[in-house]
């Protein structure tokens, strides 16, 4: 009889398991879809420009920094949407843009503009990479490597600087708004509760 509670019992365990894991993992993607909206405040705020001179600005300071990762944003890739490889990517994606922002912190210091965006930045994508591990863990997939160290330009003149903070700020709103959207799929698939 002590046999069948203990079998009872652990049977009753296990069944408790999955929900529980996949709480966690709905909490992660819940405080992930956070951290991109801080992101995307913040990139906001390495605008240089407002949205109006911003727009007129674009072609004159439109300069490419070949390392920053680039989001498959159509509609077909949505279409062949996998979560394993989405947040893989995502992870990856999130540690390029914080050496990114940590490169443009710096380089924004040496011309003495202000870098508290830059920095604010830098730390929120940390935030986000880790918890997009985190749901890797969770989902039991193995973790990709960390990408290799960008090779980034001197920056010389504070108009660089710019330059570059106005690329950053729109290329981090592409990636975090797509990166919204995976993610927010995901808490769908795994019938993560609505948020209210």
């Amino acid at each position: 009889m002590l046999r069948l509670l203990l079998l009872v019992e652990l049977l009753g365990q296990s069944r408790c398991g999955p929900a529980h894991h996949n709480a966690i993992l709905c909490n992660v993607l819940k405080s992930a879809v956070n951290q991109m909206d801080v992101i995307r405040k913040t990139a906001r705020r390495l605008q240089p420009y407002d949205e109006e001179e911003a727009a007129e600005a674009d072609d004159f300071l439109d300069t490419r920094l070949q390392s920053l990762p680039v989001i498959a944003t159509t509609a077909a890739h949505l279409r062949t949407w996998k979560a394993n490889e989405s947040l893989s990517r995502l992870y990856a994606n999130a540690l390029a843009f914080r050496a990114h922002a940590e490169w443009l912190k710096a380089a924004a210091e040496n011309v003495s503009l202000p870098s508290e965006a830059a920095g604010v930045a830098a730390v929120h994508l940390l935030r986000l990479a880790n918890l997009v591990r985190t749901a890797l863990i969770q989902m039991e997939v193995a973790l990709p490597p960390p990408p290799p160290r960008p090779s980034l330009p001197a920056v010389l003149t504070a108009f660089e600087a710019l330059r570059y903070s106005a690329e950053m700020s729109r290329r981090l709103g592409v990636f975090c708004g797509f990166s919204k959207r995976l993610v927010r799929h995901l808490r769908r698939v795994a019938a993560c509760p609505s948020r209210r």
